[in-house]
């Protein structure tokens, strides 16, 4: 396939050579107005490059920051990331877990953080170098927009075959501005925040930016025995020496100082009572204590208008402490109580290069990413609530490296072409330092390597319409937290785990109908070798080991439509048939992941009166709840409606809001625990719950 690859991009490039001489008798394309808007809104996760989401050769959403912050609690990303297709994020309504996100089937087989999915917050990764990301860390208090890539492109990530979540923060307006906001909302729950940015003169001919913002959160839970609270901070501060040099220091930190557990429900105990918690969380006190602290500094420099350099130096301070609803008193249990303190950092540097070659002007990125992770993880037996003795003592540790590049070439007025390669090299080990008479040494190492190949085009139908198709071989390996348990659940190193490998294969389109409606479509056929799947979980502790091989083939749309008078319509669609191949299941539907969704809303804006409004409504089938496909969560349907209005007198602005959420009062599963060993898979979703608030702004 690489040889086929390589090989038709060299004769396409030089078959279109000669129409590139010709590039200056040809009139450029034009993006018609109105609608113009959304098919010129600039992305940088498909190529690193700006360039308009309409041109790339990929299935790329945007979220504004509107979308993020209208009338919303802030709180996490299932209340704005659902809007993009092939996304599913799932609210379990657990703050000690955090929501499960999953990109065309991807991450659905995570206890807890994100899987298969990278996320950067202001170009620094969120992901550890052994795959795991934690969404929680993000701030959505001053979100300028959110960018998600599906689909093959993502590899030039990593451990990302899923897909990759970038948020871009707000730059510091230009004057210093102060704003703050209080909202309330069922059961309990609240939400402070507090902002301060401005941008002030630096030097003769430079400028220093600076945004911060910070917000308490705490809510009583919908479930029993979940109540949280969670205080952040995020910081971001750039020095422009001059047009061709800045800085960027990025400072993020999260205390989660006491996050109850409700755990699952088996389905007797959901069609009892859907708020109970789940058995034994009450008894073993189930909870989780968080802190996280992470910068990072962000160094552009151009040198003329061909060359540039950006290199990104960050490092992560992190520590959890859980407790499970067990004692794990036994001798191989490794405890109930899992207590992990993580160091992680890395660095990442490109050089970017704008030229022509016979005429086509190219721009091509060579880098390499660096990463480690060094965890101390300990358990302990959990006495009912208190840390007992010592079950567990072990180092682990992570290491990355890899070499990327990247070309983009306008092959003729119509064609783009866009080629990527990756070569990663990843180890782990494990030293075991807590070894008895009755207990094996576990402490081994593991080495993996991989080569991923992505290439796609675009071509030019219309001036208001695209096609794309594009190819990519991703790799992930096990992340540090799947290597750490057997596959019967005991504690121990899962040396035999292996990493999975995947082909994806998309073809779309994009156009811009009647000057007001933008339509993607994509198609997409995915299919995976060795798939990493939960081989038991048993009262929050998951085990993990291979089978066989999956596919994955499916459609994500989306239609945005701007009419007049301020109304906006949108919606999404994804079909998605996940099954296994070749397996002892061949044939089953990947648990977690549901076959279809449908996302609609209506907006409507006055900018006279300043009063906004919507409505919108969301529609999944079943999710299975394990690989046997013996149990599924039902299909379900929700709508919410919001509206507020804003008010600007002079230097002071004012929003007033308020949302209802599950408007219909439904009762259904939003979540599910993968294959749970004592039949708690389910973890429901609030009935109709409601939040209203305000916010202030004043311009100094």
């Amino acid at each position: 396939m690489r040889g086929r690859l390589i090989g038709g991009a060299a004769s396409l490039l030089a078959m279109t050579a000669p129409a590139g001489f010709a590039r200056a008798q040809t009139a450029p394309l034009v993006i018609p107005s109105p609608g113009a808007i959304a098919i010129e809104r600039i992305v940088v996760s498909a190529t690193r490059t700006r360039q308009s989401g309409f041109n790339v050769p990929v299935s790329i959403a945007t979220i504004t920051g509107r979308e993020v912050s209208e009338a919303n609690e802030e709180e996490n990303l299932s209340e704005s990331l659902n809007r993009a297709p092939g996304i599913d994020v799932q609210n379990q309504q657990n703050y000690a877990t955090g929501v499960r996100i999953t990109s065309r089937g991807f991450g659905a087989q995570t206890a807890f953080g994100t899987r298969n999915v990278k996320i950067l917050i202001d170009g620094v990764p969120a992901t550890q170098p052994d795959g795991t990301g934690d969404s929680e860390v993000i701030d959505l208090g001053d979100v300028a927009r959110i960018e998600v890539l599906s689909g093959p492109f993502s590899v030039l990530y990593g451990n990302a075959a899923g897909g990759v979540i970038q948020v871009f923060s707000k730059n510091g307006p230009p004057q210093p501005t102060v704003s703050g906001g209080i909202l309330a909302g069922s059961y309990g729950s609240w939400r402070a925040t507090a902002s301060y940015g401005g941008t002030a003169k630096f030097g003769s001919d430079g400028s220093f930016n600076y945004m911060m913002n910070a917000s308490d959160f705490y809510s009583g839970g919908y479930r029993d025995h979940s109540s949280a609270r969670r205080q952040q901070f995020y910081g971001k501060y750039r020095v422009q020496v001059n047009a061709d040099t800045s800085y960027t220091l990025l400072i993020d930190g999260l205390n989660e100082p006491n996050s109850l557990d409700p755990a699952g429900l088996t389905a007797a105990q959901y069609h009892e009572n859907p708020r109970m918690a789940g058995t034994g969380t009450v008894a073993y006190d189930a909870r989780k204590t968080l802190r996280h602290f992470q910068f990072g500094l962000v160094f552009r420099h151009k040198f003329n208008d061909r060359n540039s350099v950006r290199i990104v130096v960050y490092d992560v301070d992190h520590s959890v402490m859980q407790y499970l609803p067990f004692s794990g008193n036994f001798g191989a249990s490794g405890g109930g109580v899992v207590d992990l303190s993580r160091k992680s950092g890395g660095i990442d540097g490109r050089f970017t290069h704008k030229d022509k070659i016979a005429g086509i002007p190219i721009t091509a990125i060579a880098g390499v990413d660096f990463g480690y992770e060094d965890q101390h993880r300990k358990g302990y037996v959990n006495n009912f609530g208190t840390a007992g003795a010592l079950r567990r003592n072990e180092q682990d540790i992570a290491r990355n490296i890899a070499e990327y590049a990247q070309i983009d070439a306008d092959l003729t007025p119509r064609i783009i072409f866009d080629a990527g390669i990756r070569h990663s090299q990843e180890y782990f080990s494990v030293q075991d330092l807590y070894v008895t008479p009755k207990l094996t040494n576990d402490t081994g190492s593991v080495s993996y390597s991989h080569t991923s190949l992505v290439a796609g085009a675009t071509y030019h139908l219309t001036p208001t319409t695209n096609l794309f198709a594009d190819y990519g071989e991703g790799f992930e390996t096990p992340t540090l937290d799947q290597l750490a348990y057997l596959p019967n659940g005991e504690a121990g190193f899962n040396s035999a785990l292996v990493p999975t490998t995947s082909e994806n294969y998309e073809a779309g389109i994009k156009s811009l109908l009647g000057g007001r409606t933008y339509l993607k479509i994509a198609a997409f056929h995915i299919h995976t070798s060795n798939q990493i799947v939960v081989s038991s979980s048993n009262n929050g502790r998951t085990a993990y080991a291979n089978e066989g091989q999956t596919a994955r083939n499916g459609v994500d749309a989306s239609i945005d439509s701007f009419l007049p008078h301020h109304i906006e319509l949108y919606g999404s669609y994804t079909l998605l048939k996940a099954f296994f191949e070749h397996s002892a299941v061949a044939g089953n539907a990947l648990p977690g992941v549901p076959q279809q969704r449908i996302y609609t809303e209506v907006d409507w804006h006055d900018p006279a009166s300043g009063f906004y409004t919507s409505l919108n409504g969301q529609w999944q089938s079943r999710m299975y709840v394990d690989n046997q496909n013996s149990a599924y969560a039902a299909g379900y349907f929700t709508a919410g409606i919001a509206g507020g209005f804003r008010q600007d007198f002079g230097k002071f602005a004012f929003d007033e809001f308020a949302r209802i959420n599950n408007i219909l009062n439904r009762t259904y599963v939003g979540a599910v625990v993968i294959a749970a060993n004592n039949g708690e898979y389910y973890e429901p979703s609030p009935g109709r719950n409601f939040i209203i608030g305000a916010t202030a702004k004043y311009r100094f």
